[in-house]
């Protein structure tokens, strides 16, 4: 029986995201409310308010989801380090991760989660959302970093610190998308790889 309750809140979950994606995107973010969220999803107002707390919290959770496929593929990154190019490699990893979060939330909506970090009178959103989208890429960059620093094909560095450089490198050309209509997600991605090339070039032991 706790199998089936499961499995019912996880639908419930999955039926309550995606309309709200559909009408964050329809409608706008700021506009939509939780009774508009739960009447599209099927479920009652409150079920909703059971789930997240708050339309901020269900726009968090959504962005989460971008980032599961990272950190389900950190050993698997460490592995391929071995063998291939601590540039090419690196880049793949961002660029997946940039992908797979335009996956589970359009060009479009990425523009009313910034506008709504941006302007939310909450304290804890911004800390929050910035560890949302850069604390499983750094852990995974990290870790191929070290790799890399213990088969001696990079130096002796703070691979953490590195990491998060990355991020931040990352994040200046996601943000560059999502405000520049006219980029594609190709220019976008040979940005982030001219970036990387270069920084590991002098990262080289």
């Amino acid at each position: 029986m706790t199998g089936l309750r499961a499995k019912q809140k996880a639908r419930r979950r999955e039926m309550i995201e995606k309309a709200a994606v559909h009408l964050f995107e329809k409608k706008g973010f700021s506009v939509t409310t939780i009774e508009d969220i739960s009447e599209q999803a099927l479920v009652s107002p409150a079920t909703v308010y059971n789930y997240y707390g708050n339309k901020g919290e269900l726009l968090l959770a959504l962005i989460a989801h971008g980032e599961e496929d990272t950190r389900s593929k950190r050993a698997e990154y460490e592995q391929r380090a071995i063998s291939e190019d601590p540039a090419d490699l690196l880049t793949n990893i961002i660029g997946s991760n940039m992908q797979n979060t335009l996956r589970y939330m359009s060009r479009e909506l990425w523009g009313h989660v910034v506008a709504y970090v941006a302007t939310t009178s909450d304290p804890d959103v911004a800390p929050r959302y910035l560890a949302g989208i850069a604390d499983d890429l750094a852990a995974a960059l990290a870790d191929t970093l070290q790799k890399y620093i213990e088969l001696g094909v990079l130096r002796p560095l703070d691979a953490e610190q590195y990491a998060y450089l990355m991020t931040r490198l990352e994040r200046n050309h996601f943000l560059g998308f999502i405000y520049l209509k006219s980029m594609t997600i190709e220019e976008m991605l040979a940005g982030v790889r001219k970036d990387i090339t270069l920084l590991v070039e002098s990262l080289k032991a």
